[in-house]
């Protein structure tokens, strides 16, 4: 599988910026289920103000985050989506838009049934990225989200493969990402021991968040082979962390 093109957004910025070796310190965040501050890796605000995401007004972080990592690695490839109905998009998600999801649900507990907004319900999906996605790229072939806590994105390569093997698509929009979010966070301080001064080791964890993204052809080479765990004190502790990896591996080489 021949990659065309490569998209990272993440808590240290997006591209080849964020593809840097250097550790850079995360945010302390206030929480209201510790006194001291909690590391994350989140992204800055600022950088979810694309003027690509201008259609976006009422999409979710997490929706704006994946679909600027898709737009930047079509970006990067230098090529115009041609023949859109040839064209697939698949997404990893371990977590999904959990914010969205658990907003949606407290509007339930407190306004009723009736009382919840449509648009919240309709981001609250794990496959309103995609939606996002295929409308700003105007891309009309088929598209999958995969979820789940061990492999999502391993599991997103193979189907990319068979996707361009079959003949299915030309290419393929192929990509992961999670997202940060006080229930995640209070998780991994119950379950975790989180690493107070934000470096991470092999014990000590720091929640990360972020998307990346890869427009993939027919040709020789193995995506997977950069999804080295050496990257993840970079950018954070996630479960999706290897789409990361491989993007800032293959951006580190270019």
């Amino acid at each position: 599988m021949k990659v065309l093109g490569t998209g990272l957004v993440c808590a240290r910025g997006r591209g080849a910026e964020a593809a840097s070796r250097e550790w850079r310190e995360p945010t302390f965040l206030e929480v209201p289920f510790q006194d001291e501050p909690f590391p994350a890796y989140v992204i800055d605000a600022e950088t979810l103000k694309d003027p690509v995401l201008k259609g976006m007004r009422r999409a979710d972080r997490f929706s704006k985050m994946a679909t600027l990592a898709a737009c930047d690695a079509v970006a990067d490839s230098g090529q115009a989506v041609e023949d859109s109905d040839r064209v697939g998009i698949i997404f990893a998600t371990a977590l999904g838009p959990h914010n969205t999801t658990f907003k949606f649900q407290d509007d339930i507990i407190d306004y009723g049934d009736a009382g919840v907004s449509p648009t919240i319900f309709s981001n609250s999906v794990h496959n309103a990225a995609v939606s996002y996605i295929s409308r700003t790229l105007k891309i009309k072939g088929p598209t999958w989200t995969v979820t789940g806590f061990e492999n999502p994105f391993e599991e997103a390569v193979l189907l990319a493969q068979a996707w361009l093997e079959e003949g299915r698509c030309d290419q393929v929009l192929l990509g992961g990402g999670d997202e940060c979010g006080t229930v995640m966070e209070y998780i991994c301080s119950q379950k975790l021991l989180i690493a107070t001064d934000g470096r991470i080791t092999a014990d000590a964890y720091v929640p990360g968040e972020g998307a990346a993204f890869f427009l993939v052809g027919k040709g020789d080479g193995n995506l997977l082979a950069g999804a080295d765990e050496a990257w993840t004190p970079l950018f954070g502790n996630m479960l999706t962390g290897s789409a990361l990896a491989c993007a800032a591996s293959l951006m580190s080489e270019n």
